[in-house]
């Protein structure tokens, strides 16, 4: 069940996470951090130490979405015409 969680879960929670952190803030920086703090906070409690690789590869993911996104909103509004 924790391989269906690690695998599966968490990141699909990452990238829903991501895209809806960035269009509520519109900083790149944002979800990430709270990404980190919260599967810090999940290694603590439910994981032992060797879930920390996990930490940095959600928090990894969670930059490359927001940057995704964040170069897919500056192009789009670079596309809008203006009057």
């Amino acid at each position: 069940m924790e391989f269906l969680f690690i695998m599966v879960i968490y990141p699909v929670i990452v990238v829903i996470m991501s895209v809806a952190g960035y269009l509520l803030t519109k900083k790149s920086y944002v979800t990430p951090s709270i990404i980190f703090v919260l599967f810090s906070f999940l290694l603590l409690i439910f994981y032992n130490e060797s879930f920390f690789i996990w930490v940095i590869v959600y928090s990894a993911l969670s930059i490359i979405i927001s940057v995704i996104m964040s170069f897919f909103m500056k192009k789009t509004h670079k596309q809008k015409p203006t009057q």
